[in-house]
């Protein structure tokens, strides 16, 4: 089907959101809780994809007004229907590379959809289309250059007759081509016929649109408008306007006998901040920067006498503010008429070059060698005064980034390169397009939650290449605040990533030497040093954020089971099997590495619960069990033991982890072959550990180093934040992060938990009312009741006497209860969670299909929503049981009229799935990780800003 489809937040708005991703080079999301959206309809969102380029067409339904430019060559949004094949070809030469904007001024939204879909494959830089001739005007503020306008006329719409005279008078030097929409009745009268022979319009097309007929009229007026600008004058003039336009110096063009501006360029109207339609046809007066009277009847005599004058002026700001600016002012002739030429530059300038100068010569002084690269980033960072900034490389076997180089904030680069939902900003660069946004750096990767959170408006990022041309690394720097990007700061740039480039490349080559010993030669695997160093940046990772991780021990039996008897097979023939198939086990971001002989290790990061862990160990079992074809005929199976540890419920230690890894494969061994075990602590370790714990957790609340942390939840359909989901955590100053999987435990075992639960409880709630009353959203927070809660007594007294405390609605309090408490164990559950609902809390079955999952279960439960377990959504694309599991969760939700609430969201394909079945809420890393208290009221801070920026232009005059 066609890009230009409903958004599906937003059935009025049409956006880019094809059905096939064969024919549309974007994805099928509208993002629209991070990114800006149709100014008219604040749910829908611009269609934004995975690289820089986005969308280049426009909300046509209900004079929405979106404008997407940018599209270059590859980068076109769709492919043409089939039937437009041979008018195209008939078109092909006139339509060669146009460029300029595309005005659509109709009220019939059935014209905009069938004009948009013909002008969307013609590469213009930007189309617009609007309802009517008011709308239109204030577009023009945003349009540099107008190329073609298609306007509807009526029998007397003198008010568009108007619009295309001042369409003309606007831009004399390079008018716009204008082509009427005029209905059949209109073209028969003699009116309609008054129009066309009057020369307000280039041609007309009939309304309504036919797709083949108005791409042909636009052909020839485009072709007739080309051969016109071929003429002497024309291409001088063309020469003119390209300087005109590109020059990042600020140009105004005045007539010298009416003393009117006739032009300026976008360096004007950018700094200035006013729009075009304010300046062209304005007095001279009001922008030339004159600083009195006497110093402008100077410079103009001046000019009269010598062709030329300099004076030392201001910049007239839009917002009443002025900034000096040196002013220069010639004479030229402009259609045979004079003209004043003004051009204004920053004092600044001079200085500005000389910074920059200083900055590439440090650059190029800084030697070569392990250093360089963490130099060369900090001197860039220092001139456009970077917040943060991140070199990595690239492996040029797997296209995936190795590490990172260099770093000026190592918790938030570390956490950007190794997280998967941080890898669309690096893979952007990858694809080889450079990132130059000075302004709005949240809507170059919206599904980005940092960016929002640390408010940085400026994003500059470069693919470092090497001498032939291959992306070997990124670099990618941000700042706070925003950044006019010009031409000396953007060359420059591309000299500093060049040089990067150069640097990783001669690394590249020097590591690539030294991997020969870091690798297997046989399996391809790391071998045992480079899993050391993996492991330890895993233990780094998971220390800062407080994750957990497994580590798998796998031995190989050198014996392979036959069919009938144990036969000794060479390794060589072996090892390489078994290596596809523990790294087809695993995930991307995971580790496999041969260890010695026939033992391997694996690591399993960002694991949220044991299961999960021993559920990929079963996994492997059965992957190792299908018969391995080897010489002879017969197929054998290689017998496989495996012993996992967890960190820190195991150990924090990389030594201990390894041990107690070894240690469970032992313990598997001796319960025969193609088994798997976890460690298990000895007795005495496990009591001394749990003792000390214990005392810490018992000290954290008093001491300050509890904190809930927030995870959103997004609508399935709109894609806006609606909720979160509190989550305890723990911040000890001796040991760090540490895992809920590990304290959790202990809390309940001490009966900590119930003060803990109440802890969260309250904040989570007091944070909730803050945010509701200072952003005017009917959020909702989840809070997890754990057993020993629902044992107390006054439980419901506790959670009503919170709600009053705080303030907040009962309605906007979800209380989510793992199914896996048993009903026997709390014989009054049902009762106290009905009583939670009559004092107006909701309530949830959380970790859905993990526990009971008896249907008798879900009916008699009194729950408003189901949280299907994360464990089933990870596999969505994976296997397709658990596939169909989700399917029939989302359909039995729906049927018994419960909310169904999906986490453990992590990819694309996860969101695919989930909305095309009808899941209601989402939550998972892909949109945001759980994030502090401060950082979760910055992000809805962002969106306040996006949607008062959406809303904005709507309300102008």
């Amino acid at each position: 089907m066609h890009c230009a489809t409903s958004c599906r937040a937003c059935t009025s708005a049409s956006i880019c959101s094809a059905d096939s991703p064969s024919s549309c080079g974007r994805p099928r999301r509208c993002c629209c809780a991070a990114s800006a959206g149709c100014a008219a309809v604040m749910r829908a969102s611009w269609c934004w994809s995975a690289r820089r380029t986005r969308c280049p067409r426009i909300c046509a339904h209900r004079s929405t007004l979106c404008p997407r430019s940018g599209a270059r060559g590859s980068d076109r949004a769709c492919a043409t229907a089939a039937g437009w094949a041979d008018a195209m070809a008939r078109s092909e030469k006139a339509v060669e590379r146009q460029r300029g904007a595309v005005l659509i001024v109709s009220g019939d939204p059935g014209d905009r959809d069938r004009l948009c879909a013909v002008l969307d494959d013609l590469e213009f830089d930007a189309i617009f289309a609007v309802a009517d001739v008011v709308q239109a005007r204030l577009v023009l503020g945003q349009i540099a250059r107008l190329n073609l306008v298609l306007l509807a006329l009526s029998g007397d719409d003198r008010v568009a007759a108007t619009f295309c005279t001042e369409l003309r008078q606007a831009a004399p030097l390079d008018p716009p081509a204008i082509l009427a929409l005029i209905r059949a009745d209109a073209l028969a009268s003699a009116s309609g016929r008054g129009y066309l022979s009057g020369g307000l319009v280039t041609d007309w097309i009939v309304s309504p649109v036919v797709a083949e007929e108005a791409l042909a009229r636009i052909a020839v007026v485009l072709d007739r408008h080309g051969a016109q600008a071929a003429s002497p004058r024309a291409v001088a003039g063309e020469r003119y306007r390209f300087a005109f336009d590109d020059s990042d110096e600020e140009m105004l063009i005045v007539d010298a006998e009416s003393g009117r501006v006739v032009d300026a360029n976008p360096a004007f109207l950018l700094r200035s901040g006013h729009a075009r339609v304010q300046v062209v046809g304005a007095r001279a007066e009001a922008f030339d920067g004159f600083t009195s009277v006497e110093s402008r009847l100077e410079s103009l005599n001046r000019l009269a006498g010598e062709g030329r004058a300099r004076y030392a002026g201001y910049r007239q700001r839009a917002d009443a503010g002025r900034h000096p600016v040196d002013a220069q002012v010639h004479l030229a002739l402009s259609a045979g008429r004079p003209v004043h030429v003004y051009t204004f530059r920053d004092p600044g300038d001079l200085g500005r070059y000389r910074l920059a100068m200083s900055t590439l010569s440090a650059i190029h002084r800084t030697a070569g060698g392990d250093l360089a690269v963490q130099q060369i980033l900090r001197h860039a960072m220092d001139w456009l005064e970077c917040d943060w900034g991140v070199v990595a490389m690239l492996c040029p076997e797997s296209s995936e980034f190795t590490r990172i180089l260099a770093a000026d904030d190592r918790a938030l680069p570390f956490g950007l390169i190794e997280s998967s939902d941080r890898e669309p900003l690096l893979r952007l660069l990858v694809e080889g397009d450079d990132l130059l946004e000075g302004n709005g750096a949240w809507r170059v990767v919206p599904a980005d939650s940092l960016l929002r959170a640390r408010h940085y408006e400026c994003l500059i990022g470069f693919p470092l290449r090497d001498e032939r041309g291959v992306v070997v690394g990124a670099w990618v720097m941000a700042r706070a605040l925003p950044l006019e990007i010009d031409a000396l700061i953007r060359d420059s740039l591309q000299i500093v990533a060049t040089r990067l480039g150069l640097d990783l490349e001669v690394r590249q080559a020097r590591e690539q030497g030294r991997a020969r010993g870091l690798r297997d030669a046989l399996t391809g695997l790391p071998n045992r040093l480079l899993f050391s160093d993996r492991l330890d940046s895993t233990l780094k990772q998971a220390h800062r954020t407080g994750e957990s991780f497994a580590l798998l021990f796998v031995e190989l039996d050198p014996f392979l089971a036959g069919s009938a008897v144990a036969t000794p097979v060479s390794s060589d023939r072996v090892l390489p099997v078994a290596a596809q198939r523990l790294r087809a086990c695993v995930r991307a971001y995971d580790t496999v590495a041969r260890y010695s002989g026939c033992e391997f290790v694996v690591i399993l990061r960002h694991i949220v619960k044991r299961e999960d862990a021993l559920r990929i160990a079963e996994k492997i079992v059965r992957a190792m069990d299908a018969p391995v074809p080897v010489e002879g005929g017969h197929g054998h199976r290689i017998r496989t033991t495996i012993g996992l540890s967890f960190h820190p419920d195991d150990a924090i230690a990389a030594d201990r982890l390894l041990l107690h890894a070894e240690e469970a494969m032992q313990a598997a061994k001796s319960m025969g072959y193609s088994n798997y075990q976890a460690y298990v602590l000895v007795p005495e370790e496990s009591q001394r550990q749990r003792l000390a714990l214990e005392q810490k957790l018992r000290k954290a609340e008093r001491n300050g180093e509890l904190r809930v942390y927030y995870q959103p939840q997004i609508d399935g359909r709109s894609e806006d934040i609606v909720g979160m989901e509190a989550l305890i955590r723990w911040e000890n100053p001796e040991l760090g992060m540490i895992s809920p999987g590990f304290f959790i435990p202990l809390a309940e075992q001490t009966g900590l938990i119930v003060s803990l639960g109440q802890w969260v409880l309250r904040a989570a709630c007091a944070d909730a009312r803050r945010w509701q009353a200072r952003f005017g959203l009917p959020l909702r927070v989840s809070v997890n009741l754990s057993a020993l809660q629902l044992r107390q007594a006054d439980l419901v007294e506790r959670i009503a006497a919170i709600l009053a405390e705080t303030g907040l609605d009962p309605r906007s309090l979800d209380l989510e209860v793992t199914e896996s408490i048993s009903l026997k164990a709390i014989p009054n559950l049902l009762d106290t969670l009905q009583a939670l609902r009559e004092i107006g809390c909701r309530t949830s079955i959380d970790d859905f299909g993990t526990g009971q999952s008896s249907l008798d279960y879900i009916k008699r439960f009194p729950a408003d929503s189901i949280k299907i377990d994360q464990a089933f959504v990870r596999n969505i694309g994976i296997d397709p049981d658990d596939e169909a599991i989700v399917r029939a969760t989302i359909d039995m939700a729906h049927s018994l009229g419960r909310t169904l609430v999906a986490e453990g969201v992590e990819v694309e394909r996860h969101v695919d799935f989930l909305r095309a079945h009808g899941c209601d809420v989402l939550q998972g890393y892909l949109f945001c990780r759980p994030v502090p208290a401060p950082t979760f009221e910055a992000m809805l801070l962002e969106r306040e800003r996006v949607f008062r920026r959406i809303a904005e232009p709507s309300g102008a005059p």
